[in-house]
């Protein structure tokens, strides 16, 4: 099926590929393991066209092919599923599935609810229900790579690439992947799997090759080896030559192994010995921290935690002090994010006490996509009432209105006309809420297009600049380069008039706001409006969003502002963000177009 003859891969002056050779069989699950650095992403790249040969010679099917590139992969029905996650946040599961390989009909207009129903059918098959409707970002970590997972999939592959993909998986997701690979395997295609997992590649490869420093070391049928062979075969170039002259090779390789297994979870583990210090930690950890090995290793824990946590740090020192287990929830970690931590003591087989377990999870999202799921809920719920209610009130008010112009047309003395112009005034208040109620219930469709999300700001400040004048505001507008969103310009436009507005309503005169445009990896771009006003108390933050929820006094203000404004947002498949220090950001992301 595939074959790699003498194949080259180089990053710079560093040798990926020292010229491998590899055969993988039709209808095999062929497993790959190696070192951390031993070659094996860079081979999954090379077979989906993310990097290019040097030299060398690769074969599909007895063919040679000359050059590789994502789309000649997906030709050569090569559906893969990275070890890094690969999608696109802002957008839906429907749409990542088919980015770049839309379903359009003979006019080229793309067929949304023939793709929808593939997505469905692609998630019965994986036996998981996810919304289809929510952006990705919304979404947890192991429901964002069942997506990834559909998307390979969806392309109905010949050869399907699964790149460590147990680390980000639940053991019961898991079972669904094993059901899914021998099905795949008797309909006779075939499965390349890269783990550091043993127990796996024994469990259901057919053959398993072992790559070293970028070369072959040894292509082996599964029913020839056992663990500690394999192991030994993986792990031993990472042994000096004194180690290799140990009795206990297979202890030591053993922990090697086990090791590499604590380094793949996707939580964060640290292990530290009686006198607090840390002896283990893993990549999930680091990561969370910021920090390198060299860093952490020997590190007394409350020196580190120290650095991270805003609060608890004194219950979590007095917990390992006391060597006893306990775990919390919700901690505030630095730059806004939220984790659980366990604690659970270590013991050995004579129940005497070496040291502590810590587990680090960072749940930010999940209160995230929490948040987002209450908050949507109570805002359906609230948007029912309110065009229930607002149906209601216009019929009288139309009647009360057409009384009026009645009125208006009798009355001619001055005393009347002026309260008949007051009544009027009032009920005109009351139509502009009714009007807002109408519009928080359910936001008109117009017609989408493309258009330039900075040509739409220009157009913004250009209409709000007298308002900035009276204030003498000093407004700073980094342009920079313009990206392509699609939606409806109108509803864009109307997010940005209310947050600079009341941007110019929170600033001093004199006062300074700046509108800044940036972009993530180009798939998503994000328009910051930043001021130095009163800004928002942490007590209402969390608030502003809700429905009829204001700080503001005057009497035509509805409270429904920022609701609209959400609501446009999601409905374009965005978020919109709320930070506040000494400065007030207000921001919003939309999908780029054409990503």
């Amino acid at each position: 099926m595939i074959e790699l003859r003498d194949v080259h891969v180089s990053y710079g002056t560093f040798k990926a590929l020292c010229g491998i050779d590899i055969k993988i069989n039709r209808g095999e699950i062929h497993g790959l393991v190696g070192d951390h650095g031993a070659g094996k992403s860079t081979l999954v790249k090379l077979l989906c066209g993310a990097v290019s040969k040097e030299s060398g010679t690769i074969l599909f099917n007895d063919k040679i092919v000359e050059s590789l590139s994502p789309r000649i992969a997906i030709k050569n029905g090569i559906g893969i599923v990275h070890q890094e996650q690969n999608v696109i946040p802002t957008i839906n599961a429907v749409e990542n599935i088919f980015s770049g390989q839309s379903i359009v009909n003979y006019f080229g207009f793309v067929k949304t609810r023939e793709m929808k129903n593939k997505a469905e059918i692609l998630f019965s098959s994986l036996g998981i229900d996810i919304n289809l409707e929510i952006p990705l970002s919304c979404l947890s970590r192991q429901e964002q790579l069942m997506v990834e997972i559909a998307k390979a999939l969806s392309i109905d592959p010949e050869i399907l690439i699964l790149d460590e993909i147990s680390s980000r998986l639940t053991p019961i997701e898991m079972e669904k992947i094993y059901k899914l690979l021998f099905e795949f395997k008797k309909k006779g295609r075939t499965i390349i799997y890269i783990s550091h997992n043993m127990d796996e590649i024994f469990r259901f490869a057919d053959r398993v090759t072992i790559i070293q420093n970028g070369y072959r070391k040894g292509t082996e049928d599964i029913k020839d080896l056992d663990k500690v062979k394999l192991i030994k075969m993986t792990y031993s170039s990472i042994l000096s030559r004194e180690e290799l002259e140990k009795d206990n090779m297979e202890l030591y390789l053993l922990k090697k192994y086990n090791e590499n297994i604590i380094n793949n979870l996707p939580i964060g583990v640290i292990i530290l010995d009686r006198k607090k210090e840390i002896s283990l930690t893993n990549k999930s950890t680091l990561d969370l921290l910021n920090l390198t090995t060299i860093e952490v290793l020997g590190k007394n824990i409350e020196t580190i935690l120290n650095k991270n946590i805003k609060d608890n740090i004194d219950d979590i020192i007095k917990i390992l002090s006391d060597r006893t287990y306990k775990e919390w929830d919700d901690l505030a970690w630095r730059e806004d994010k939220i984790v659980s931590i366990k604690i659970f003591p270590l013991n050995d087989n004579e129940h005497k006490f070496i040291g502590s377990i810590l587990l680090l999870e960072d749940v930010s999202q999940d209160r995230i996509f929490n948040d987002y799921l209450l908050r949507t809920e109570k805002i359906a719920s609230i948007a029912e009432l309110a065009a229930g209610v607002a149906h209601e009130i216009n019929t009288p008010l139309s009647v009360i209105n057409i009384y009026i112009d009645l009125l208006k047309e009798k009355i001619v003395d001055e005393y009347s006309i002026k309260k008949i112009h007051k009544i009027e005034k009032e009920l005109n208040m009351i139509t502009n809420i009714i009007s807002s109620l109408l519009s928080f219930s359910k936001i008109k469709q117009f017609p989408m297009k493309t258009f330039d999300i900075s040509d739409l700001i220009n157009d913004v400040i250009l209409l709000l600049h007298h308002k900035l004048i009276q204030k003498n505001i000093n407004l700073v507008w980094n342009q920079g380069v313009g990206f392509s969103v699609f939606g409806d310009e109108n509803q864009i436009k109307q997010v940005l008039i209310n947050l600079l507005k009341n941007s110019i309503e929170a600033v001093l005169n004199g006062g300074f706001i700046s509108v800044t445009l940036s972009t993530n990896q180009n798939s998503w771009v994000e328009v910051s409006i930043i001021d130095d006003g009163y800004g928002i108390p942490d007590d209402v933050i969390n608030k502003i969003y809700d429905p009829f929820f204001s700080t503001k006094s005057g009497q035509h203000n509805t409270g429904l502002g920022l609701s609209i404004c959400h609501h446009i947002i999601e409905s374009h498949h965005g978020i919109m963000t709320c930070s506040s220090g000494k400065k007030t950001k207000m921001g919003i992301r939309l999908p780029i177009h054409g990503v």
